[in-house]
């Protein structure tokens, strides 16, 4: 099959996919470049191959690929997928983003979480969504092969709690763990925004709130912070 107009239906859903809405209606997702389209192959995502020659499911003219790209780029190879979908489920340690808003950010997360063995994501509902596209390159594809959940903060830490995993809040207040003192089995660390940091609400609710010992500089970007926590769990 090949599409030579911009007019046509298929493209102009592919174009509506930018926006979160028609992604969350459809239950599908527009991937750019190879890797990405390697990564959900790999995780077995069921998708429609489409680029600028015959080999692919869908064929497109140039002109098209340049309209539908996000990347400064560009590429001409893209791929119609459906959205993975995962449920919560009982593990050892979980990252909790309340309220991240940059999608490169909450992308490095993801991928952080996934290279380091921890069990899930789960992300608040004020968070940016998961399944923007800048998120999903950040990630590297680590989005198609690992848990990441949409959720309500206190309906996440009820369901941590009851499954026996501590919560910890990144705070710098008073009363604050270091890092390096967390020693539990099952923990679960929840990161703020870029802003405003952990919210009012995850700071009531939590277990304890813990702290990433600097030399300078108190605050860290939060991409930055879940690095060095998933290093720092990852030995305990």
């Amino acid at each position: 099959m090949k599409i030579t107009s911009l007019k046509n239906d298929q493209v102009k859903e592919w174009l509506k996919l930018s926006q979160k809405k028609y992604r969350d209606s459809s239950g599908k997702l527009l991937l750019e470049g190879e890797h990405l389209l390697q990564e959900a192959r790999n995780a077995g995502c069921t998708m429609q191959s489409i680029g600028v020659d015959s080999s692919f499911d869908i064929e497109i003219t140039e002109h098209i690929a340049e309209k539908i790209s996000t990347t400064r780029s560009g590429s001409s190879v893209f791929a119609l997928v459906e959205k993975p979908v995962f449920h919560y489920q009982k593990g050892k340690r979980f990252f909790i983003c309340d309220g991240v808003q940059d999608p490169g950010n909450l992308g490095t997360i993801i991928r952080t979480a996934y290279s380091f063995g921890f069990d899930a994501v789960i992300v608040s509902m004020d968070s940016v969504d998961e399944f923007n596209d800048k998120t999903i390159r950040a990630s590297q594809g680590a989005i198609f092969h690992f848990p990441v959940i949409r959720m309500e903060i206190k309906d996440a830490i009820q369901l941590l709690k009851k499954d026996d995993v501590t919560v910890y809040a990144t705070y710098l207040g008073d009363n604050t763990l270091p890092l390096s003192e967390i020693k539990d089995e099952k923990i679960a660390i929840i990161l703020g925004s870029e802003g405003q940091g952990v919210s009012e609400e995850s700071l009531r609710l939590c277990d304890h709130s813990v702290k990433i010992e600097t030399h300078q500089f108190e605050s860290l970007n939060v991409a930055m912070a879940a690095a060095i926590i998933a290093y720092t769990l990852r030995v305990v």
